[in-house]
């Protein structure tokens, strides 16, 4: 099974497969058979021409609007296909035709020469395929947002119907139900995607959908049953797919205008008004010149092959919207819009009447406003266009090479962010805009302040605190942007404020000795609202650098003493270690040998008494004390020094304290050794810490847990050796962990965790109240 996005590759190539076959019968088509442009209409046994189109073969074959046809093809037109099903004479060879006060003809249907078919067809072709490739162009550009494929099906859609438009015409089999279903269907996309692109898909989107869908199916219906034979009006087949369209553009511009209420913040409003401008320019001129003319029965404006020619900007819009996520003042766009269309209006509306009175124009009809004022928006988009080339080619020109306006060097300026140094980016400034010097004070509520000078200003202290005196002022005062004249040292003042940061920008003269124009004032001042921005960072950077170096100095300090207080506590440890050896050794040597001759001697004595008598009661009594006193002072040698972990390894020495303890205390200690031998021998520091590990885990368990058994296991795996040890005592608060070394309470454990670290191991303790104690230890060998 495929799965999404396999299955949405696999449709894209598929349909663009598709759309390559359809150029290419187009293309066949075009050149094989003419455009006839008849309509015609049956009245009783006539059929009489309604419409003659002056691009067509009929039309310069001398056929016009209210003759009479005869045959088509030398036979009853009412049994032509075309003029049965859409009362047209596509496809005919030859028309016998009678005009008024003319004799009867046939007339010959030729094709024209190539060249003149192609010229005539091409724009419609180019923007069929326009639409197409911008489609595609965008998913590939953005081949997993989901919004660039919903493009991509509106624009392959809208641009099959553009191809199939002059192949319908041309009577070729299901072409003219394809464009009609293929036109009614745009709509439904066209909502869908707007709705998908600015997230409101919503109840009424939905509704909507619905009817334009069910519209569609209707027309589907109406065409099937116009291809079984059903008489159906020409005209109300063709309204349904016009109908649709002003249905989808109401709703489209409904989720616009929505959009456009929200807040200066939102993103959406922004992208709101460059999809309504893009759309308003691109269907407006289809809609007045076209789509209006034909719903109300009137003739059309303009050839629809030009009003067409406008909706190219649309699939172009709506791809810079889905490919770019910054984007300029789409307000600016849709105000100059709303001003210039209705500025078109009030002129043509005074000028028609003009004419009307001068009597130019006989009669004062609706067609005629449209027409003048197609007219004027097609002389004003030529005019804008050629402006917009003269205007390109004098920029490019060797007279006015370099002259650049203000916005190609703020833009040029924006792209050469300077280093962190304020000095050089006054400079920059300076050199970019072409002043002869620029004087920026910054300062904050903390008591930081700074000057930067650039050009004129830089060495010239007069002046400086001339500027100086004046941004005191207007900081008191609140004064805003100022335009000075006359001998004043600067000529622009921006202030900048922005929480505790202050900023004032004195703008020198121009090097031309140009004056600044007021159109360049707002331009300049969001350019210095940036330098601001960007002095300010750099002053919160550099305060924040300041005060990293301070916490690096004091980290290193830090870390200094931490590893001094780790040498000394490695070396106390080591100390101790020692002075428990020297005193297991004075007490193996001294005391308890004295003890052990003792004992000897009073079992010598013993044997002079009776056994009786109370002296041999009383030694008895010694002998047992004295004996009691040698357990002891080998016990203490053994904690102090065990003698079997010098001698025999971790293991047994281990068994054998496990076993001392379970002698003289209640307690269970059971032992389980993983992955070594009872014999295998360590480095002394890593079988004394280990041993030393254990011995504390286990007095701890007698003094503070109050459990009866203890699990411990000693694990080899990885070069590491691993303690773990548990029981099932009473537990405790693992919060006061943290607090053990500062109450000097488990100074033992606290102790064990340090040595065990200093070899590079782990150690960590688990507990929970009521559920004991779980002691882990891991030394690298």
């Amino acid at each position: 099974m495929l799965d999404k996005t396999t299955f949405r590759r696999l449709a894209l190539r598929t349909a663009n497969v598709a759309f390559i076959i359809v150029c290419v019968v187009y293309v066949t088509i075009l050149f094989n058979q003419p455009y006839v442009g008849l309509s015609l209409k049956s009245s009783g046994v006539n059929w009489n021409v309604t419409f003659s189109d002056p691009h067509g073969e009929g039309y310069r074959s001398g056929i016009r609007a209210g003759d009479r046809v005869i045959k088509i093809n030398h036979d009853d037109p009412g049994k032509y296909p075309s003029t049965k099903k859409w009362g047209e004479a596509e496809g005919a060879t030859t028309i016998t035709v009678k005009s008024p006060e003319v004799p009867m003809r046939v007339v010959q249907i030729e094709n024209p020469p190539f060249t003149y078919t192609m010229l005539s067809e091409l724009p419609m072709a180019t923007l069929g395929v326009v639409f197409w490739l911008v489609g595609l162009v965008t998913v590939f550009k953005r081949l997993f947002l989901a919004k660039a494929y919903d493009l991509f099906w509106l624009n392959w859609l809208a641009g099959l119907v553009i191809i199939l438009a002059p192949v319908s015409s041309r009577g070729l089999i299901l072409a003219r139900e394809l464009e009609a279903i293929g036109f009614s269907l745009v709509p439904v996309v066209l909502v869908k995607f707007i709705s998908v692109f600015t997230n409101k898909v919503n109840r009424l989107n939905q509704l909507i959908i619905w009817v334009l869908g069910l519209i569609s199916a209707l027309l589907v219906t109406i065409l099937v049953l116009n291809g079984l034979g059903v008489v159906i009006e020409v005209a109300e087949i063709r309204k349904l797919p016009l109908v649709n369209g002003l249905i989808g553009t109401v709703a489209v511009l409904g989720n616009l205008v929505w959009l456009i209420r929200l807040p200066a913040d939102k993103p959406e409003k922004n992208q709101a008004a460059i999809v309504l401008a893009g759309l308003a320019m691109g269907l407006l001129p289809f809609v007045i010149l076209t789509a209006v003319p034909i719903l109300i029965d009137a003739p059309l404006i303009a050839n629809p092959k030009v009003s067409a020619l406008f909706i190219v900007i649309v699939p172009i819009t709506l791809s810079y919207i889905v490919l770019n996520r910054s984007l300029p003042d789409g307000r600016m766009f849709l105000e100059f819009l709303i001003i210039s269309l209705v500025s078109g209006i009030l002129t043509c509306l005074l000028f028609t009447y003009f004419l009307f009175l001068i009597g130019v124009i006989k009669d004062l009809k609706l067609e005629t406003y449209l027409l003048w004022l197609s007219l004027t928006g097609m002389a004003l988009v030529i005019f804008n266009l050629f402006k917009v080339f003269v205007h390109y080619a004098t920029d490019k020109s060797v007279f006015f090479h370099g002259r650049g306006g203000i916005e190609t060097k703020i833009v040029a300026l924006h792209g050469n962010p300077s280093s962190m140094n304020e000095a050089l980016i006054v400079e920059e400034l300076v050199s970019q805009l072409g002043l002869e010097g620029a004087f920026v004070i910054a300062e904050d509520q903390k008591g930081w302040h700074t000057k930067s000078a650039a050009g004129r200003y830089l060495g010239n202290p007069s002046e400086q605190a001339i500027l100086e005196d004046y941004y005191r002022i207007a900081k008191n005062t609140g004064q805003a942007i100022e335009c000075f004249s006359g001998n004043f040292p600067a000529e622009l003042y921006i202030p900048f404020v922005s929480e505790e940061f202050t900023c004032g920008m004195f703008l020198g003269h121009r090097r031309s000795y140009i004056k600044f124009k007021a159109n360049e004032v707002p331009l300049l001042t969001s350019m210095c609202y940036q330098l601001g921005q960007r002095l300010k960072v750099i002053h919160v950077m550099k305060q924040l650098s300041r005060e990293i170096n301070v916490m690096e100095k004091k980290s290193r300090e830090t870390q200094r003493r931490s590893q001094g207080l780790e040498v000394i506590n490695r070396l106390l440890f080591s100390n101790l270690e020692e002075e428990k050896k020297v005193l297991a050794r004075e007490i193996h040597d001294g005391s308890l040998q004295i003890g052990l001759d003792l004992n000897r001697r009073m079992k010598e004595l013993i044997t002079n008494f009776p056994a009786g008598s109370n002296s041999f009661q009383t030694i008895s009594v010694m002998q047992d004390m004295i004996e009691d006193l040698n357990y002891e002072l080998r016990s203490i040698c053994t904690n102090l020094r065990p003698s079997s972990l010098r001698d025999l390894g971790l293991i047994p020495a281990v068994e054998v304290m496990f076993e001392q303890i379970m002698q003289r205390e209640l307690l269970v200690i059971v032992l389980d050794v993983i992955g070594m031998s009872r014999e295998a021998r360590f480095n002394e520091d890593i079988e004394l810490v280990a041993f030393r590990f254990l011995q504390e885990g286990i007095n701890n368990v007698i003094k503070h847990s109050g459990s009866s058994r203890v699990n411990v296991t000693i694990t080899l795996v990885n070069r590491k050796i691993e303690m773990l040890m548990k029981d099932s005592g009473k537990g405790f608060d693992p919060q006061e962990i943290a607090d053990w070394s500062l109450t000097g309470n488990h100074f033992g454990i606290i102790g064990m965790k340090e040595r065990i670290e200093s070899l590079g191991g782990d150690f960590s303790i688990t507990s929970k109240i009521g559920q004991g104690v779980m002691l882990k230890a891991s030394i690298p060998i």
